[in-house]
């Protein structure tokens, strides 16, 4: 094993799918730990996960409670590594073998430093899925840091979730992830609560005090037991520990910072330890939406499926009227690195992504070649290669000469479009029923712009007239007006399974700039 910059050292150990190295950092002579991921990185599928992985554990390595990531790559043979602080006390699920349980004053206090930068990584958008002891690093100096950030997505206005599902450590699970609920931050704070119980009796919640080993079946039945009181445990922590771990997550403490502050305010004998970051508050959520003020508790967030090998786009803000609105929004392009010390690898990671957005280059042009006008198709068909039904009567994107854009014949919604490093998602929605985007304008890809980057899509001139403000607002019905004064505007391209199938078309959607960024019923249905 070699990596330019660094002397490897030797194997700190192995996992199901990773091998940490003990290294030497030359330029700084910093002793480290180099993970290294035996997968190789062969598809675009593969290094998206990587991608997704890196980039929002940038976000949390300030967290004193986290565990600082230095460095990631691809090694020349397609497999990813990230570089990450060298923690030599091993992970508290090493202790516990060791050692036994810990004191009550001293897993709570671990608890509360663990909560907070639980509760920061869901200020961030982000859920961790597998905190568990075999997570939780000791660092050189004595210092309790979460590992195993393997993330998803990062925010863009009125956009979903994006799920990674690899890994659970059932023993740690919430109840809800036994049945395939979606995850959410209530099932962080049961897994961090199972793991400060853990640290308490030396065991996980509902296992015997022999160790017998229980199967997935046992285990999910004893996931409907009441909780199991610890004996020589103060009321206060057990009452705490017992409503964060409700097998309902609608009856548990309601976030990561309300059981850090729970935790903390249990009168235990020399209190201290481990807490917030100074002057760090971690109470309060990212918005919702955008421009939305923040909240003390998110709503409760929509799943989008795990985001395919394909890339996105940006988006823009559209004033309906001309001569007034705000500039373009821009999306945030969030690369991060991720890294984690514990040899058992398990990446298992949601992200909440929502929060404001912002496009790296300032937004599009939004100039159009021509208004509205009638098209000579009164018949709606599916066109050569569109994939839907479509038509070009009363339709706006038919004005734009040469690019041979059409009008979906029924109208067509979108919940939400995941943004990560220029890979977009989208899931379709009712759109009858609440939603972000609609489809206002679709046309084949250009002769000279055959692909479905999304970044690069919006680039191509043919492109940015057809996604206008002027097709936009020419497009729109009356009540769209009615209902918010500027919209985004952004680029759907080819999915990765429509490019695989041939499908060369991208669509042109807006969402309207409402309180809460979602709207219902159709604003662009061709009149029939």
């Amino acid at each position: 094993m070699e990596l330019p910059g660094y002397e490897i050292q030797g194997v700190l150990g192995q996992g199901g799918f990773a091998t940490v190295y003990r290294a030497r950092q030359l330029a700084v002579g910093r002793e480290v730990a180099l993970k290294v991921d035996g997968r190789l990185l062969a598809t675009p599928r593969d290094r998206q996960r990587f991608l997704r992985e890196v980039t929002a554990a940038g976000q949390l390595s300030g967290h004193p409670h986290v565990v600082p990531v230095y460095d990631a790559g691809v090694l020349p043979d397609n497999r990813p590594y990230m570089v990450l602080e060298l923690c030599p006390g091993g992970s508290l699920g090493e202790r516990l073998v060791r050692q036994g349980p810990l004191p009550p004053k001293e897993a709570r206090d671990i608890g509360v430093g663990l909560a907070d930068a639980v509760a920061a990584a869901h200020a961030s958008g982000v859920l961790h899925r597998d905190i568990k002891p075999g997570n939780i690093m000791v660092n050189r100096y004595g210092g309790i840091a979460l590992t195993d950030f393997g993330l998803a997505a990062m925010p863009r206005p009125g956009r979903e979730l994006s799920v990674t599902r690899e890994a659970l450590t059932p023993a740690y699970a919430p109840p809800e992830a036994f049945r395939g609920a979606d995850p959410t931050p209530a099932g962080d704070v049961y897994s961090l609560a199972a793991t400060v119980y853990a640290l308490l009796s030396g065991r996980p919640p509902h296992h015997p005090d022999d160790g017998t080993h229980l199967s997935i079946a046992e285990l999910i039945v004893r996931h409907t037991w009441p909780y199991p009181a610890l004996p020589g445990v103060p009321a206060a922590l057990n009452e705490t520990l017992r409503q964060a771990m409700a097998p309902d997550p609608a009856e548990r403490l309601s976030d990561a910072g309300a059981f850090r502050d729970a935790l903390a305010a249990v009168d235990l004998a020399d209190p201290g330890g481990f807490g917030p970051a100074p002057g760090m508050n971690t109470l309060a959520t990212v918005p919702a939406y955008r421009d939305a003020a923040p909240l003390t508790a998110p709503p409760a967030p929509v799943i989008a499926p795990a985001p395919p090998d394909r890339p996105g786009g940006g988006a823009t803000t559209a004033p309906v009227a001309p001569g007034g609105g705000r500039a373009g929004r821009s999306r945030s392009l969030l690369i991060g690195a991720l890294a984690v010390v514990t040899v058992s690898v398990s990446v298992t990671v949601t992200v909440l992504t929502y929060g404001n957005g912002q496009q790296p280059d300032g937004g599009r042009d939004t100039d159009a070649r021509s208004g509205a006008s009638a098209a000579a198709s009164a018949t709606p068909s599916a066109g050569p290669g569109f994939g839907v039904a479509t038509t070009t009567e009363d339709c706006a994107a038919t004005a734009v000469d040469g690019l041979g854009g059409r009008c979906t014949a029924t109208p067509e919604c979108w919940s939400g479009i995941t943004d990560i490093s220029g890979i977009i998602t989208v899931s379709r929605a009712d759109c009858q029923a609440e939603h972000v985007w609609e489809t206002f304008a679709i046309a084949p890809l250009p002769k000279d712009g055959q692909t479905n980057n999304a970044r690069d899509l919006v680039k191509h001139p043919d492109v940015k007239a057809l996604c206008s403000q002027t097709v936009m607002a020419n497009s729109m019905s009356a009540d769209g007006r009615t209902l918010a004064r500027t919209w985004d505007v952004d680029v759907i391209p080819p999915t990765a399974s429509e490019w695989d199938k041939g499908l060369r078309v991208y669509r042109c959607v807006a969402a309207a700039d409402t309180d809460n960024g979602r709207k219902t019923g159709s604003q662009f249905a061709v009149p029939s």
